[in-house]
């Protein structure tokens, strides 16, 4: 299984559907991913035998890693990687920085090194012409 692309999120899978939330690491924004169904005939049975529980226990764990890859990486299209302290951060929390030739950092990276915020960094940019 992959690993968490950000270092909090949280599984409110049920038995019905795969949902995952990823959180901002530097300001712990939550970014919701699409919801995907259990797609098993297994869902819908209120009495289940031994067999077709372990059958439903089997294809309910290959369907939910499935689901979490997936959401995993749709997350990733929703943030950026502070190139500094490798954080996967939000827009809010991006940063433009010179001294990494244009690149992203977080707010936190962005501080300690006297970089502006991305959004006044166009602001500005603006003001400028």
């Amino acid at each position: 299984m992959l690993s968490p692309i950000t270092k909090k999120y949280t599984d409110d899978s049920s038995m019905k559907q795969f949902k995952f939330t990823f959180y901002c690491d530097c300001c712990g924004k939550p970014i919701f991913t699409k919801v995907y169904d259990f797609n098993s005939a297994f869902a819908q049975k209120t009495f289940l035998s031994n067999d077709e529980k372990e059958a439903r226990a089997i294809i309910y764990a290959n369907e939910h890693r499935e689901a979490y890859e997936r959401a995993n990486n749709e997350v990733r299209l929703n943030l950026n990687r502070c190139e500094i302290c490798g954080d996967m951060i939000c827009e809010d929390c991006s940063v433009y920085s010179d001294k990494l030739g244009g690149g992203v950092c977080c707010k936190k990276c962005g501080e300690a090194n006297n970089e502006a915020k991305v959004s006044d960094y166009v602001y500005l940019q603006h003001e400028r012409r």
